[in-house]
């Protein structure tokens, strides 16, 4: 490929202290030269040279490809093919968001669906089975809420077995006073509703639940993947981190990166313990047992660290904190894993060379984790690609923040849950604490590592919505959380991409625009940098390049030469 110059932009690099440039030259998917629009065209003689392609940017924003360092691909795949219920304002607009996929599907297929929780619905009420009765009367239907819970109809609460009077294994089945289940499964309960799916899948049914070829588990899970990656692209994503994946989803990657069927990069962390209701003590990953270590892999995939997680979230009060919430209840998690294992599961990952990453929403979740993760680092030292780290961490103490700085310790920070689920916390917490929720500032300012991320499906794969919870911090309805903790877009940008790419071992590869780092480049239709923060809501991504090579473009884009475009 030509050498190929981008010029006439307002281009953020992402390099921390280094201010705008105009330009850039890449060659070979690799960034040449940073700079002024007469330093480029001089680099290749000018904007008629033969020597290199230029596209004008035409005054445009650019900036690093989003490294979206936590990201469940898989459930963006089932926000795409079902129903997305993020932004769904009343019951009423989720029955009709249903009703259109049971009006396209056969009889008996499943109707999946995510991204509610209850407070975005005027009606401020848990959706039930009886709902979702009206919406499909002939579908199983399930609706994972953003964390803790879904809600399914009747016909699939008759397919996983959970009729009146239940009592589940694992979570709770809610019931009403006639003893009833109300549709609403919480924490491993839910584990009901997926052996349903996958004893219909069993029996010969297709994908989407009607009668067809029966489709490998392999073969749908790469399609789902597929589906789900070239998605991103659209939102300016170029690479992601997808936290507990099983062998499974595993095989279907390393499959598509071998093949080099793969939209964009992809690193993987596989999961460890705790990432559902409780797991065998005795497991072990297949990563783990492959004798593995994160970093190992290529610019197109690679291993991460390994997933663990402890508690739940707030918004459903599992998250595990010091003091009580509101009603005085306690969080009954963790039943995510047996605590009286977790120094010994995270000391032997970390003695065999693994760094971890660790779900810990609340303040006493995080304190535990990290207790052990000194013990596990003061006993042996840290290898350079082990790289620890919380993942939440909604309320650092100081113990916490004194040892993730010693230690080294990152965090990886999902601020869009301010704006998709900020508006339920007062009613668990004081609203005296929503300002130091998920506290950026304080993490940068003690010299921690942060890493910003959409946490898909628990927030949205748009990772605007991510940038406005950290610069904005109001929620949907907003609910102003302060901005004591608030960054910069510029601190914000750095932490989605430089930030994102550190946790995912790609740091030396993307993340920032510098030379010899690959051409990563979201283009933007408006200057994010120094307009109101309420911008970051309407902003769209008008050109997507990847290594160099234009993955998305928008008639709204640049004018790019056909030999750029993927397929061109």
């Amino acid at each position: 490929m030509k050498r190929v110059a981008l010029v006439n932009g307002k281009i953020f690099t992402g390099v921390d202290g280094q201010g705008e440039a105009q330009a850039l030259l890449y060659e070979d998917g690799k960034i040449c030269e940073v700079g002024s629009d007469s330093r480029i065209l001089e680099m290749i003689g000018g904007r008629e040279s033969q020597s290199a392609l230029v596209v004008d940017l035409g005054g445009r924003t650019a900036i690093p490809g989003f490294v979206d360092s936590h990201n469940h691909v898989l459930s963006a795949a089932t926000l795409l093919e079902g129903v997305n219920c993020f932004g769904l304002r009343t019951l009423d607009e989720l029955k009709a968001a249903v009703a259109a996929k049971a009006a396209k599907a056969a009889p008996g297929e499943w109707i999946l669906g995510a991204g509610w929780i209850e407070s975005q619905f005027a009606e401020r009420r848990l959706p039930t089975r009886w709902d979702l009765d009206e919406a499909a009367p002939d579908n199983p239907v399930c609706l994972t809420r953003l964390f803790g819970m879904v809600v399914a109809n009747s016909k699939a609460l008759e397919l996983a077995g959970i009729g009146h009077g239940f009592i589940p294994e694992m979570g709770r089945v809610d019931l009403a006073p006639s003893g009833e289940p109300t549709g609403i499964l919480r924490e491993g309960a839910s584990g009901y509703i997926r052996r349903a799916m996958s004893a219909g899948r069993g029996a010969g049914l297709s994908r989407a639940g009607g009668p067809g070829r029966k489709a490998s588990g392999g073969e749908e899970t790469e399609r789902r993947i597929v589906l789900a990656l070239n998605e991103l692209l659209k939102y300016g994503t170029t690479s992601v981190l997808d936290p507990g994946v099983t062998g499974d989803t595993m095989r279907a990657y390393t499959k598509l990166w071998a093949t080099k069927s793969l939209p964009l990069r992809v690193s993987a962390m596989p999961g460890w313990h705790g990432i559902s209701s409780i797991s065998s003590p005795d497991y072990v990953s297949p990563a783990v047992e492959a004798g593995l270590q994160p970093g190992v892999g290529d610019e197109w995939f690679r291993v991460g660290n390994l997933k663990m997680a402890i508690d739940g979230g707030l918004g459903s009060k599992t998250a595990m904190m010091h003091a009580p919430f509101r009603d005085s209840s306690r969080s009954t998690v963790p039943a995510r894993l047996d605590m009286n294992r977790l120094g010994a599961y995270i000391s032997d990952a970390h003695a065999l060379g693994w760094g971890v990453g660790i779900h810990c929403c609340g303040d006493l979740a995080q304190d535990i984790a990290l207790s052990h993760m000194v013990d596990a680092l003061s006993k042996k030292k840290a290898l350079p690609h082990q790289r620890h780290h919380i993942v939440h961490g909604y309320y650092p103490t100081e113990y916490a923040l004194d040892v993730m700085a010693e230690y080294d310790i990152g965090v990886s920070l999902q601020p869009g849950f301010i704006y998709v689920e900020g508006d339920i916390y007062p009613d668990n917490i004081d609203e005296s604490l929503l300002a130091g929720f998920k506290p950026a500032r304080t993490y940068l300012s003690r010299g921690i590592k942060v890493a910003m991320n959409t946490d898909v499906a628990s927030g949205p794969y748009d990772p605007f919505v991510t940038l406005y919870g950290a610069v904005a911090r109001k929620t949907m309805a907003g609910l102003d959380f302060g901005n004591s903790e608030a960054l910069t877009v510029r601190e914000a940008l750095r932490c989605f991409s430089a930030g994102g790419a550190y946790l995912a071992y790609r740091d030396k590869e993307c993340g920032v625009l510098a030379p010899g780092y690959l051409a990563d480049i979201a283009i933007l239709d408006r200057d994010i940098l120094d307009a109101d923060p309420e911008e970051l809501l309407k902003v769209k991504v008008v050109a997507t390049v990847l290594g160099g090579e234009f993955v998305h473009l928008t008639e709204d884009g640049p004018e790019v030469p056909a030999e750029l475009r993927r397929n061109g």
